[in-house]
Formats: structure tokens, sequence, C-alpha cells
């Protein structure tokens, strides 16, 4: 580390702990209004979960920002929030900073040069501009008040390679605002942690309990081995033995435990909810462009062309070989038998309903979204100032509140960040 020693007491305006998304964003705001500005982060570098986002493309927000998205449903808020930062003001934050954005499908927006990098460099640029000054390799570990102010006691940490690391070194961090930007438990193995959360009990805050959301789904049945690696657009039924949950569409992807792909993680906060009251079942469309009348036409007339000839020579060039056997398995129909008109009804329902039954989540070493957390009732929308103690700021992850795959939770990880930062940036400590 760099500047002043580590060990000695440091009096900032505003210190943000976490330099994720919202911490980053935070940060520049509050020093853009003035304020001294620490960031601490227990990374190597800021902004390590962010570089990740999107496959290292960094889906950074979405044309189609609505309370809709969000989960569990908190419209009144919410509206409350974009009221107050709408979303095109977002797009001029990142415009000011030198970003070109292009538009994929869904209304997703990313770097023009589908670099995750490039939104991470500048924003460090900005920073480096306004010169905040950021600590890393430095976890916050407590927090507490004294005169009106924040203690935050934190920790040096060791890079996980450097094995010759000298004992852990502490020190006080003051400020009269603090901003709680820690992200969620999602993606340990670069980051996440439940850090904030503890420091939110602490302090009073009531937590929700905290579960992996936007998470591929665990199947199950042994059949999934033999589809690993299938990759198909379909539309997802999300249904109970009793009632519809939800429908999705887009990509599928077939892995050795289960389901993965963008419709699935659309699905997967909802499914794993259900199943924590019962069976869950996601049904599989793989032929949405065709009603199943149409589709038993097709396959009735496409085996009589092939007759006399086995059924693997009828499927080829239908659809993926490894979806149509087993499809053709649940109809009992025999791979090499010859192919016959009869075999089109249930061919087609099992290609239009492909049942699979959910037993869970890979958790959050593959969660992109942490769900639960700070009790939005004590967060005030306009700011994301606390109502339970003055100069308190809860940002992003750490919030009650997540949204779809798509660029949502990235957005309003900014808009909480932006929002938290002008203000923690103009007040004056009591």
């Amino acid at each position: 580390m760099t500047g002043r020693p580590f060990n000695m007491e440091n009096k900032f305006d505003v210190i943000v702990i976490g330099a994720g998304a919202s911490g980053l964003a935070a940060a520049i705001e509050a020093a853009r209004a003035g304020a001294s500005v620490l960031v601490l982060e227990k990374n190597h570098v800021p902004g390590r979960k962010l570089l990740s986002t999107g496959s290292g493309k960094c889906n950074f927000s979405n044309l189609e920002i609505k309370p809709s998205a969000y989960h569990p449903p908190r419209p009144a808020f919410l509206k409350k929030v974009f009221s107050s930062l709408p979303p095109a003001e977002v797009l001029s934050f990142f415009k000011e900073l030198g970003l070109l954005w292009t538009e994929r499908e869904k209304g997703r927006l990313f770097p023009r040069s589908l670099k995750a990098q490039d939104i991470a460099n500048l924003l460090l640029n900005q920073l480096e501009l306004l010169k905040v000054r950021i600590q890393t390799l430095t976890e916050a570990r407590s927090v507490s008040m004294e005169n009106g102010s924040f203690l935050v006691e934190a920790e040096k940490t060791a890079p996980k390679w450097d094995k010759s690391a000298s004992p852990a070194q502490k020190a006080i961090f003051r400020a009269g605002r603090l901003i709680l930007a820690a992200g969620g438990a999602a993606y340990p193995q670069i980051g996440g942690g439940s850090g904030g959360y503890r420091i939110l009990r602490e302090l009073g805050h009531a937590v929700a309990e905290i579960s992996p959301a936007v998470v591929p789904l665990r199947i199950k049945g042994n059949f999934v081995k033999e589809m690993e690696g299938v990759r198909l657009d379909a539309v997802l039924t999300l249904r109970t033995e009793n009632s519809f949950l939800a429908k999705t569409a887009g990509e599928l992807l077939f892995t050795s435990y289960g389901i993965s792909g963008p419709a699935v993680l659309d699905l997967s906060r909802a499914a794993l909810s259900a199943l924590a009251e019962g069976p869950a079942f996601i049904e599989a469309d793989f032929f949405p462009d065709y009603k199943t009348p149409e589709l038993e036409r097709l396959l009735a007339e496409r085996a009589a062309s092939f007759s006399g000839r086995p059924f693997r020579h009828f499927t080829c060039g239908l659809l993926n070989g490894k979806v149509i056997r087993a499809a053709a398995a649940r109809a009992g129909i025999d791979w090499d038998a010859p192919a016959l008109p009869g075999c089109a009804p249930g061919l087609a329902a099992a290609l239009k309903s492909f049942t699979l039954e959910a037993a869970g989540s890979l958790g959050f070493e593959d969660a992109m979204v942490t769900a639960g957390g700070c009790a939005l009732s004590e967060v005030n929308p306009q700011d994301f100032a606390s109502r339970k103690i003055k100069g308190l700021y809860v940002t992003g992850e750490l919030l009650d509140l997540d949204g779809d795959s798509g660029g949502y939770n990235l957005h309003l990880a900014w808009t909480s960040g932006i929002l938290a930062g002008r203000s923690a940036g103009r007040k004056q400590p009591a």
C-alpha cells in the first residue's frame, strides 16, 4: 500500500467499503461533491467482480429498466428510486466518463469494446483524477460510532498467492459518512462474501436471509449428463404440481449437473423459491414456433417420407440429436426401429413439453447475484441513506432487492451508488 502508514488513524469525509460497481460510482459522486473519500477494498484490485460480468463483456445496463424486473416486488420503492435518478441519467454518467456502448438482444447494453476492463478503467481513471484514495487488500472488519463519526476497523489482508506475507496489520479509519457497498456473497472465489451483511446486523439493521439468485439449476435424473454441452433456444415454463408460475424464452444450456443459460437464469430465483415449498418443474418447448397440431403434422409427414428407414435417420437435421434422442425415449420410441407416422403425437408432446424437475442450485460459487439483504423499509429510496443511522448509506447487492439477468443488477448498483455518493458527499457531519 502507498500513502500514509497503514497503522495510523486517518480521517475522511466519506469512507466507502467496497470497490465494486456501486462503491466506485459512489466514490466518484461523493468526491465530485467536494468530499474527501477513502475506498476500502479487500481484493487486490478494484472492481474484481465487475470484470467477470457478462462473461467479461460487462452487460452494464438495459434500455428497459422497470420495477417488474426486480425481486421481491417493490414497485413503490423502485418508483421513487428511478424518479430520483432516471435510467437515462445513468447512461449520461457513463457517457461523461467517455464510454461508447452497443445494444444487444432484449435491450442489453455493453461497452462497444465488449470488455469489462474498459468500464472498470473509466471509473478508476475518474477516481484518480478526483484524487480518491483506494486502499486495496484492506478488509473492513467492524464499524462503530464515536461522537457522531464512524470508526472503521480494517485489516490488511495478504493475497492468497503470497505465502510469506507478514501477520495482519490493523488500523482505524474515521469518517462523518459511511457508504456500505461491500457486495454480496455470490462468486466467493473472486471476492464475494457475507461481511457486509454482518456489519449491517451489528449496526442494528434487519437483514433478510441471503440465498443464490440468477444461478444455474441442478436437475434430477442422469439423462442430463448425456445431453451435456447441448445449447439451443427454447421457451421455458416454471410450474409446481398445481400451478403455473413463470415463463421465459432464450438460450438453454444442458450441463452435467442440470441446466444453465440466460433463459434458465431468468427463472432461477422463482424456481428456487418454489422448490423451498415443494417439487418444482421446468417444461422446455423446443419448437415454440409450432403449435402442437402443426408439429404433429410435420413429424408425421417426415416419418412417412422416411418410411422403412431407422428412426435415427428421421431425426437427422430436425434438431440436436441428443435432444431428439431424449425426447424419443420419453415417448417410448426405439431409436433404431423404423420411423412410423404413428410416433408423431408422442414425439411432438415430448418436444413441446420436455419436463425437468429442479433439484436445487449450484450455490453462491456459480450465482451471479445474491438474494436477500438489508430491509428496504430501513433505507430511503431517494438516496439510499439508512433510516436508522444518520450518515450511513447501503448500496448495491447488500439490499434486499435483486434483478433479472440482462443488466438490471448492475444498473441498480450504479443507481444506488450514484445517489448515495451525491448525498454523502454534500452532507456535513452532525
